[in-house]
C-alpha cells in the first residue's frame, strides 16, 4: 500500500481514536479466546484502576490476560477490543467485541468499539448502525460523530459524510481530528482545492495531530505546491520516506488515471 493511502487512513479513523493501549509484540490476541484459561480468580479491581496509568504496551498485556481469563466480562472485553483496534487487528477486535454485544447489546462504549474496529476493519456498512445508535442517544458527543463520518466517507457518502462533521465542529468547534477528518473527505472525493484550507486550518491548532500535516502535504502536492508539502513532510517523517512520497506523488500527479485510486483509498 502507497504512503498515500497510509495517509488517508490515519486521518479517516483519527477521530475515532481514544488510546487506551497498544498490543506488546509478545501477546498473541488470538490467546483471547483458546479457552486456555487461568485457573478462577477474582476480578481486582484496583488493578483494573491502575492499568489506566500504565504505558500501552503494559496495557494491552494486561487486557489481553483479563480477557483471556473474564471473557464473559463486559469491560475486560471492551478494553481488550479496543486495545485490538489500536494495535492493527481490527478483525479480530470486531470479533471480540460483537461477540460481547450478544450479551450486552445495548452498551454504549462496546457500541462505540464496534463501529470504529469496523471502520479500521474496512467493513463501513457494519459501523453504520452502532454509530447512529450512539449518534442519537447524545446530542453533545463530537467524537462519534466524527466516526459516523468516516464510515460515510468509506462508503463513499461524502456530503452526509460533511454534515457529520458538521455536526462534530459545532459541539467542538475547531477540533483538528474533525476538520483532518473534513479535509480528507475531499481528497477522497478527488477535490484537494477544497481539502487545502480545512487541512491548513487543522494543522494550524495547538494539538494538531501529525496526519493534519500529513494530508495537507498529499493536498498541496496533488495541486503541484511540491515545495510546500515536502516542506510538511520533514516535519513528522524521515528525509528517505518523504523523498519516496514526493516520487510517488509526483507519479500521481502525472497519470489521471491513478486518480481514481485516491477516491477509493478509504474503503
Amino acid at each position: 500500500m502507497s504512503r498515500l493511502a497510509l495517509a488517508l487512513i490515519a486521518a479517516t479513523s483519527l477521530a475515532a481514536c481514544a488510546a487506551s493501549g497498544q498490543r506488546h509484540a509478545s501477546i498473541d490476541p488470538q490467546d483471547g479466546a483458546s479457552g486456555q484459561h487461568a485457573p478462577a480468580r477474582q476480578v481486582d479491581r484496583r488493578a483494573r484502576a491502575e492499568i489506566a496509568h500504565q504505558d500501552m504496551l503494559t496495557q494491552m498485556a494486561f487486557w489481553a490476560g483479563e480477557y483471556d481469563s473474564f471473557p464473559n466480562d463486559l469491560e475486560a472485553a471492551q478494553k481488550f477490543s479496543e486495545c485490538l483496534r489500536l494495535a492493527g487487528r481490527a478483525d479480530r477486535a470486531v470479533t471480540v467485541a460483537g461477540e460481547a454485544l450478544q450479551r450486552f447489546p445495548q452498551d454504549p462504549q462496546l457500541l462505540r468499539t464496534y463501529g470504529r474496529a469496523q471502520i479500521a476493519a474496512r467493513d463501513p456498512q457494519d459501523a453504520l448502525r452502532p454509530l447512529a445508535l450512539l449518534v442519537a442517544a447524545d446530542a453533545h458527543d463530537w467524537k462519534d460523530r466524527s466516526a459516523l463520518g468516516a464510515a460515510l466517507d468509506q462508503l463513499g457518502r461524502y456530503g452526509e459524510a460533511r454534515q457529520a462533521y458538521a455536526e462534530a465542529l459545532a459541539i467542538q468547534p475547531n477540533e483538528p481530528g474533525v476538520l483532518t477528518n473534513q479535509g480528507v473527505s475531499h481528497l477522497m472525493e478527488g477535490d484537494p482545492a477544497a481539502a487545502e484550507p480545512i487541512l491548513r486550518q487543522a494543522a494550524a491548532q495547538p494539538n494538531a495531530p501529525p496526519e493534519a500535516r500529513q494530508n495537507l502535504a498529499i493536498a498541496l502536492a496533488l495541486q503541484g505546491k511540491f515545495g510546500e508539502a515536502e516542506q510538511l513532510e520533514r516535519i513528522d517523517l524521515p528525509p528517505a520516506q518523504v523523498a519516496a512520497n514526493m516520487q510517488y506523488l509526483r507519479g500521481l500527479l502525472s497519470d489521471p488515471h491513478r486518480w481514481g485510486d485516491v477516491g477509493h483509498t478509504g474503503r
